[in-house]
């Protein structure tokens, strides 16, 4: 019972704490939030259903369609509100050492679980994640599923194993390429230990049928599309699609990963300092191993061993198969991980009581440190911050009043899905009105998808013209100076900058 109140409170704790960051500090609103939500209203309030989401990384593939349909249950209960997907995202994250006390309750020391949720829900990566609305921000708590789908064919049933493959595989939804990195993980324990041994057929047919089912949606795509997906991957691993860049030789790739998974632990369990990075992970390699081999708890172990093996199988598929540049949220799974082998190694001395004290101090010291970073991290000069973007169009609500008006928007990403939905969200759901016409340049081809259910392009262009400005780093290639030529033949009325990160000009 204490330990339950224990849990609680700090689950309680950790949501408030994310809702002071967001509601305080506002959240980053960029280009792939603002085009999965513009892709999840259309589910949720036009009832377009799809069956894949935005194009991906690799050219030809695209996103699976869980995560829109996901959000737009937010979405639809805040009438539109872009900060109920934020929330969601954190409490997805301040949730999962809740489900992981639900399902490890039995198998490891509660103790054990309280340390674990301690440091599952104040990392500063976990921290972060919370504060804005990703997609693959939901890998953490489908990792922790997969450990525990691997725990449990192991001990219980190998027909598990069937589970451990279908989280695997819903994580296509939240980013392919961690997916693939983790589908490497049940393959791994299937062999290590002899899961095939015990009902073969009914578990290699089961984990086929439970890999492929989340993408049902996919393969009925591929089969209206002349297998689209599977021609670009095929292309992709041929060397004729050519969609990332950053490849390296095998000898520098290693060193490049080593770098990014030390500065992934160092970011998200350390103060930023590499002396107390070593330390953790100098402590992290000695506890696990002391853990192994000494602890008298063979389930423990076996939980410890699990992580252990993940983390080498997902560093090795990055290292050797992955040849193009690993991007850090492909790594937000292993913050589950990570915690676990953190955990291990401060719950094995715990006993000692001379070491307590300093346990207790040692956590405390990181937890307040992540927060005060999470607060020195967010800068109210950031373009992309959402409350810069509301102010901008607030401000232009209240000027033009009644009349009508176009708007335009430049940002480096050229396409300003931000605003996009943030207009959508102002005019339709909050009852402002459209603009006459919002675009990044007037007259261009349609690049939101449905746009033409709630807007009807103009026959004429508006008196009155909005010029919304993001001060941030351009791209080469499309510079603002190059932009604002395009309206060289109107008058300006008046500029106006919010918080110097957008710059509001009005046209005539």
């Amino acid at each position: 019972m204490k330990e339950r109140l224990i849990l609680f409170s700090l689950i309680v704790a950790a949501f408030f704490l994310r809702v002071f960051l967001i509601q305080k500090y506002s959240f980053v609103f960029a280009y792939d939030m603002g085009r999965d939500l513009l892709w999840s209203k259309d589910i949720a309030f036009y009832h377009i259903p799809t069956l894949i989401g935005p194009a991906a990384s690799i050219w030809g593939i695209y996103f699976g369609p869980a995560w829109y349909y996901f959000l737009s249950i937010p979405l639809l209960l805040s009438r539109g509100n872009p900060v109920s997907a934020v929330y969601t995202t954190a409490l997805v994250q301040v949730l999962t050492p809740l489900v992981a006390y639900l399902l490890f309750r039995n198998i490891l020391n509660k103790k054990f679980l309280i340390i674990f949720t301690i440091l599952l829900l104040f990392n500063a990566t976990s921290i972060s994640i919370s504060t804005f609305a990703f997609h693959a921000n939901m890998l953490p708590l489908l990792t922790l599923l997969v450990t525990y789908f691997c725990y449990q064919a192991i001990v219980k049933n190998p027909l598990y194993i069937a589970l451990t493959f279908f989280t695997t595989s819903l994580m296509f939804h939240a980013d392919p390429a961690p997916a693939v990195a983790f589908t490497f993980v049940p393959l791994f324990f299937f062999f290590r230990y002899r899961l095939y041994k015990t009902k073969p057929i009914g578990t290699i047919t089961l984990s086929v049928i439970f890999y492929l089912l989340p993408f049902t949606p996919q393969i009925i795509f591929e089969l209206r599309n002349n297998f689209v997906e599977v021609r670009s991957l095929v292309s992709y691993f041929s060397g004729n699609n050519p969609s990332l860049s950053g490849q390296l030789p095998l000898v520098p790739r290693i060193i490049n990963r080593i770098i990014i998974f030390y500065n992934f632990f160092k970011f998200s369990f350390s103060p930023q300092s590499n002396p107390i990075a070593l330390f953790l992970l100098g402590a992290t390699f000695y506890g696990t191993i002391n853990f192994l081999k000494n602890a008298k708890d063979k389930t423990a172990k076996l939980v410890l061993a699990i992580n252990i093996y993940s983390l080498i199988i997902i560093f090795c598929v990055y290292t050797i198969f992955v040849t193009v540049e690993v991007k850090v949220w492909y790594l937000y799974g292993l913050t589950t991980t990570l915690t676990f082998l953190l955990a291990f190694t401060l719950y094995s001395v715990h006993k000692y009581k001379i070491l307590q004290i300093f346990i207790i101090s040692a956590i405390t010291f990181l937890c307040t440190y992540n927060f005060l970073s999470a607060k020195v991290s967010v800068s109210k000069k950031d373009p992309g911050l959402f409350s810069n973007q509301q102010e901008a169009i607030d401000k232009i609500y209240e000027d033009a009043g009644r009349n009508t008006f176009s708007v335009y928007v430049f940002t480096p990403t050229i396409y300003d899905y931000s605003y996009q939905y943030l207009f959508w969200w102002q005019a339709v759901k909050l009852n402002k009105g459209l603009p006459q016409e919002f675009s990044y340049l007037p007259r261009v081809p349609s690049y939101v998808r449905n746009k033409q259910v709630y807007e009807t392009r103009p026959a004429s262009e508006s008196k009155i013209t909005y010029l919304i400005m993001e001060n941030s780093q351009e791209n080469e290639f499309y510079k603002k100076s190059d932009w604002t030529q395009n309206f060289n033949d109107k008058k300006a009325i008046w500029t106006k900058n919010i918080n110097d990160a957008i710059t509001i000009k009005k046209l005539e």
